[in-house]
């Protein structure tokens, strides 16, 4: 009998992330079966390659075609390999960004159940995985059941990611309904230093380097590169308060709080004395969130259970 494993994923424009493991949502289908089979993913008599590069455009309804559902076989089995695991019966939890909850969700949840039983090889090692259910959550609300202790009082919380940036408002851990996109996000910031860069110096910089920047707050590289890409980031940093300000939210009275990949710009680079700020820079985020969901919805099943 099958062992119940939940796994949470977090289904990003840029990248996929478990709790425990993260890659880029690259993927390209190979022709021919290569000898390196790393990172290679075998299912039904085809091979792809996953994680290599960097998506550069968001993905806006990621049931168009089979490319987030072959990711998510990868990262069920990255996070299998690090559980230690080669087979399980498994319940997902996926996130949606609240501007797709609503249309999207009920399709999402049948994409990711077309098939129950599932036998594919990943980096050349067999996997055996049952899909009991999944689940489908908001994105952005599965951050604050990991914190409803430190999210009392008024807060914003702003989910910054590769293709949005998802501004919700909260009172005591609980939405408001306020809910507020923007598209000035991690890509964006991105795509926009790269040409500023090439502008001004006449040369090329790779996105490996600029998500260096962004997360660490500095990269290896001449002054001439770094004055530039911190100005510009200090920049960005700006226009996001500046974001949410014009939302409505006053800087000095409202608990902000940053949380994604591109949550690390403004840690870094901006001006964050004299606010109420806190930082959720941990890319997994996401994925612990729906796992602790999925596990509230199975310990309410079985209250049911037991006082039936």
């Amino acid at each position: 009998m099958l062992e119940r494993e939940i796994i949470g994923i977090d289904h990003g424009n840029r990248n996929m992330k478990t709790v425990h493991t993260d890659f880029s949502a690259a993927i390209t289908k190979l022709e021919v079966r290569p000898d390196n089979l790393e990172n290679v993913l075998e299912f039904q008599g085809q091979c792809f390659k996953i994680g290599e590069g960097a998506p550069e455009l968001e993905t806006v309804d990621k049931t168009q075609n089979m490319n987030y559902y072959h990711l998510t076989l990868a990262a069920l089995a990255k996070e299998l390999q690090y559980r230690g695991k080669n087979e399980a019966l498994v319940r997902i939890g996926a996130a949606l960004p609240p501007r797709r909850y609503g249309l999207q969700k009920n399709d999402f949840k049948k994409y990711l159940l077309q098939s129950k039983k599932l036998n594919f090889r990943y980096e050349g090692r067999n996997y055996h995985v049952e899909i009991e259910n999944a689940h489908i959550f908001m994105q952005g609300h599965v951050i604050v059941l990991l914190h409803q202790e430190e999210l009392m009082g008024e807060c914003v919380l702003c989910d910054m990611g590769g293709g949005t940036n998802d501004i919700m408002g909260l009172i005591d851990g609980k939405p408001t309904g306020q809910l507020f996109i923007d598209k000035n996000a991690a890509l964006t910031c991105i795509n926009h230093i790269r040409e500023v860069v090439e502008a001004k110096t006449g040369e090329s910089i790779s996105t490996y380097a600029l998500e260096k920047f962004m997360v660490n707050g500095d990269y290896d590289c001449s002054d001439a590169y770094r004055n530039i890409i911190q100005g510009e980031l200090k920049q960005y940093a700006e226009q996001i308060y500046l974001i949410l300000k014009k939302f409505g939210y006053n800087l000095d009275l409202t608990k902000i709080v940053f949380a994604g990949g591109g949550s690390t710009a403004i840690q870094h680079f901006g001006r964050n004395e004299g606010k109420k700020v806190l930082f959720y820079s941990d890319i997994h985020e996401n994925a612990k969130g729906c796992e602790m969901a999925v596990r509230s919805i199975l310990k309410e099943i079985a209250k049911k259970r037991a006082g039936a």
